[in-house]
């Protein structure tokens, strides 16, 4: 297992940051060119406890597919999304892994600290014990991976913040 908690600071109030995430079909794709496509399986239009979603990208090079659900949703505060069958391929193999994120808001005197705690866990074999070795001490995936959260981030930050909408007073 291996766990990340990248974080930044976004000089927007938690109301504006929520919003912006909440709209995850408009930002997810374009925040890291490792990312390939987003697709929402749930029929409701607003992400919620139990919104199904299938995310394509790549973490340390390898080409993964992964379907999970929002498992926990605390407006302004923090959205959790988990996949436990992601599978990634790896030298040919499908490797299955446990991972997930959340995206935790913690009010500042400047704004907003957002959170990006990631997470995966490998299975608990031979192979499962060898990839995860191979991901963290060949490939460097935990640096990589870190990386890619901190991509993620550092492009909410700039869009929220040079949007404008950072001024906005948002009380929804």
């Amino acid at each position: 297992m291996f766990e990340i908690s990248p974080a930044v600071e976004i000089e927007a109030p938690p109301d504006v940051v929520w919003e912006f995430l909440t709209e995850i079909e408009e930002w997810w794709v374009p925040s890291n060119p490792e990312h390939e496509s987003l697709e929402i399986l749930s029929e409701h239009e607003t992400l919620r406890e139990g919104t199904r979603i299938r995310v394509k990208e790549r973490i340390a090079g390898l080409p993964g597919v992964a379907e999970g659900e929002v498992t926990e949703l605390l407006p302004r505060e923090r959205i959790t999304w988990e996949a436990p069958d992601t599978r990634y391929r790896y030298y040919g193999l499908t490797i299955r892994v446990h991972e997930g994120v959340s995206w935790m808001l913690e009010p500042t005197d400047r704004g907003t600290n957002l959170t990006a705690r990631v997470w995966a866990t490998f299975p608990n074999t031979l192979l499962g014990t060898l990839v995860e070795w191979s991901f963290k001490h060949l490939l460097g995936g935990v640096e990589k991976d870190h990386e890619h959260a901190m991509k993620e981030l550092e492009y909410i930050k700039a869009e929220i913040e040079s949007s404008g909408t950072n001024r906005r007073d948002s009380r929804r």
